[in-house]
């Protein structure tokens, strides 16, 4: 089987998703201990953030050594690509029946799509405006993708030791699903049944979601290979992760990451 890789640190991506998924769930379930669907969240979308990264330029790209660019044009777009195939390769329905009502899909697949705190450039929200310019491309790329995202899935859920949903067999192409807006509200407008403080709710989950989601893609995304099956070697052997109360560097204006006392080169302090 092909090792598909996460990043430029050789990452294996089934690894990275793993761990971003139970480190984005462990820093939800820190900060909001009393919302058990907003970690489920969480960990769902850290495991589908980076599932776009199967596409075969893009890990060339990595092997060969060179910034990676993605199949939507330039810059690094595999952020729409796992978007995409949120829609593309689950059924809403089926989704849906496995989630406590308290967690709409709808949010998982906002987090997957604006996990960075802020538009990249001032054109990404009119880039990527409507489905159509996702769904062209995509939709013919994941018509070959079925095994290789099928073998990615069944990778994290076997590190994780999570059931993942069920991948449909075909493409499903519509129109009712628009790409979601940065500013929450926009998608939120429609709405006209839910009440202020369903409104507000959801914003703050939506806000929980993400913020443990780039918490935890920061986190992981600078550690080594090593460190990463260490972390989730401890985890299938113990369900244990560091203790993410602990003292915090900072390192950009919207995130902080546990010091290095949890790196080191006798592997993983717990």
């Amino acid at each position: 089987m092909p090792l598909f890789l996460a990043n430029a640190a050789k990452q294996p991506l089934a690894s990275h998703s793993a761990l971003v998924g139970l480190v984005g769930r462990k820093h939800v379930e820190t900060h909001h201990p009393r919302r058990a669907e907003w970690g489920l969240g969480a960990l769902i979308a850290g495991i589908l953030h980076d599932i776009g990264k199967l596409d075969p330029a893009f890990q060339a790209q990595l092997a060969a050594g060179e910034p990676p660019d993605s199949p939507f044009g330039a810059g690094p777009r595999i952020h729409e690509m796992s978007w995409a195939l949120t829609h593309l390769a689950f059924d809403p329905a089926k989704v849906r029946s496995r989630l406590p009502s308290a967690l709409p899909w709808p949010v998982v697949q906002y987090a997957v799509y604006w996990r960075q705190h802020a538009p990249i450039n001032v054109w990404e929200g009119k880039r990527f405006a409507s489905l159509s310019q996702v769904y062209r491309k995509a939709g013919d790329w994941m018509g070959s993708y079925h095994e290789p995202l099928a073998q990615l899935l069944a990778e994290i859920a076997a590190l994780t030791q999570v059931a993942l949903f069920e991948i449909e067999p075909d493409v499903r192409v519509t129109g009712e699903v628009q790409t979601p807006a940065y500013d929450r509200d926009a998608d939120l407008a429609h709405l006209s049944v839910m009440t202020p403080e369903q409104r507000a709710q959801d914003k703050a989950m939506c806000a929980a979601i993400r913020a443990g989601l780039l918490f935890a893609d920061r986190l992981i995304s600078r550690m080594g290979p090593g460190e990463v099956g260490d972390w989730l070697n401890a985890w299938r052997t113990r369900k244990m992760l560091p203790d993410l109360v602990q003292v915090v560097q900072e390192v950009d204006d919207y995130t902080t990451i546990p010091g290095d006392q949890f790196f080191n080169q006798g592997g993983l302090k717990i």
